[in-house]
Order: C-alpha cells, then sequence, then structure tokens
C-alpha cells in the first residue's frame, strides 16, 4: 500500500523534516552573523512559513515549535538565558507558525509572513523585558533588545520575499538570485565562505519542496473533483 502524502501521517513527517532542516539552517545562519552572543541572525522560520502555508496553522505551529530547539539550546541551554527560562522561544515561534497558517489561506506569502510575526515581535519584547528586569540587566540593555527586534524583522521580510517568489513558481529566478549572493558574498567576504554555500543550498532545497508539495496538493484537488 502506497504511502499517503496527503494524510495526516505524509503530512506529520513532511512537517518533521521541514523542522529539523530549519534547525540545520538555524545553525548555519547564526555561524554567519552573530554580532553578539544575545543576537544571531537565523532563518529557520523559513520552514516554519513552508508548511504553515502548505498545511495550515496546526502544522505550522508545530514546525514552529522543532525549528525552536537550536535557538532554544544557543540561546538557553548553553547561552545567557538558562534552559529554564529559554523555555518561551518554543512559544513564540509556535505562534508564529499558527498565525502564519491561519493567513495564509487569505492573503498572499509577502503579507502573510510578516503579519503572523507582528504576535511573536511583541511576545519576543516582553520576554526580553522580564529578563532584563529580573536576571540580565547589564547584558540585555535596550539597545540589545531593539537589535535582537530589528533583527528579527529583517529575516522576516527577507523570508517573505522568497517565499512571495516561490509561491509565483519564480524558482529559476529564486536560484540565480541566491546564485548571485554567493558570489557577491565570496568576492567581498571569503570568510564563512562555506557555511554560506550551506545555508543557500538548504534555503532552495527548501524553497524546492515547498512547491512540490504545493503542486501535489493542486493536483490533488483536481483529481478530487474530477473531470468538468
Amino acid at each position: 500500500m502506497p504511502f499517503d502524502w496527503n494524510g495526516k501521517r505524509g503530512k506529520l513527517v513532511i512537517t518533521i523534516l521541514a523542522g529539523i532542516l530549519g534547525n540545520l539552517l538555524a545553525y548555519l545562519s547564526t555561524l554567519l552573523i552573530s554580532p553578539t552572543p544575545q543576537i544571531a541572525f537565523d532563518l529557520s522560520h523559513l520552514a516554519t512559513f513552508a508548511i504553515a502555508i502548505a498545511f495550515g496553522p496546526y502544522y505550522g505551529a508545530l514546525t514552529g515549535a522543532i525549528v525552536a530547539i537550536y535557538p532554544y539550546i544557543h540561546l538557553g541551554v548553553l547561552g545567557s538565558y538558562g534552559p529554564f527560562v529559554g523555555l518561551p522561544i518554543f512559544i513564540g515561534k509556535a505562534m508564529t507558525g499558527y498565525f502564519c497558517g491561519l493567513l495564509a489561506r487569505r492573503v498572499h506569502p509577502y503579507l502573510a509572513v510578516p503579519i503572523s510575526y507582528i504576535p511573536e515581535s511583541l511576545y519576543t519584547l516582553l520576554f526580553l523585558k522580564a529578563v532584563q528586569t529580573w536576571m540580565l540587566p547589564d547584558v540585555l540593555t535596550w539597545d540589545v533588545i531593539s537589535n535582537i527586534l530589528i533583527k528579527g524583522w529583517i529575516e522576516v521580510f527577507i523570508l517573505s520575499l522568497v517565499l512571495e517568489t516561490v509561491y509565483r513558481r519564480r524558482i529559476l529566478e529564486t536560484a540565480v538570485l541566491l546564485l548571485e549572493i554567493f558570489i557577491i558574498t565570496l568576492l567581498v567576504e571569503k570568510q564563512g565562505t562555506y557555511a554560506l554555500a550551506l545555508v543557500l543550498v538548504l534555503v532552495f532545497v527548501i524553497m524546492v519542496t515547498i512547491d512540490l508539495i504545493d503542486r501535489y496538493r493542486g493536483n490533488d484537488k483536481k483529481d478530487t473533483q474530477g473531470p468538468t
């Protein structure tokens, strides 16, 4: 009996695999840009948004929780937050996946992605202010907090453009854009080139996966409707 990728088990498997890729993406992107121990570039939400757009809010929330594993280890277990205080990271990322899944059926990704990030951004602000007040007043200054929030929004706007490109089936144009970014980085800054190459490969793999999932679901709907 063939495995049903459109069923609940199939979607769950794809969600878990996307979460794993998201964690790899978080790890590699952190290697590239980490101005301070509290600030690290993190593209893991690409997997969150991808699954939320393809499968809906509940799978998006699950993916968000899964992709939070590496940020939790990096900032919580091994970082300044600690293993207990770092746990809210899971909640914030899951919130974004859930809201993106709700919005994806109503608006295009370039709108669904940034709008769905608003609750997590506010949640992050409250979380960081609480940590600043009770634990790290000298480490988490307002400059650090504002930079974390700005960094998050820069990531989200980048991902919204990428996902909108994929949504419009412009895979080839996206691949060319990623190649141009890699060449420019290679010429300007050689440090971290291999890590950047891996990040770009992972980004492209996830984007292609989104496109294939969306196409497969579209074909399944046509088959269900039957000939007209």
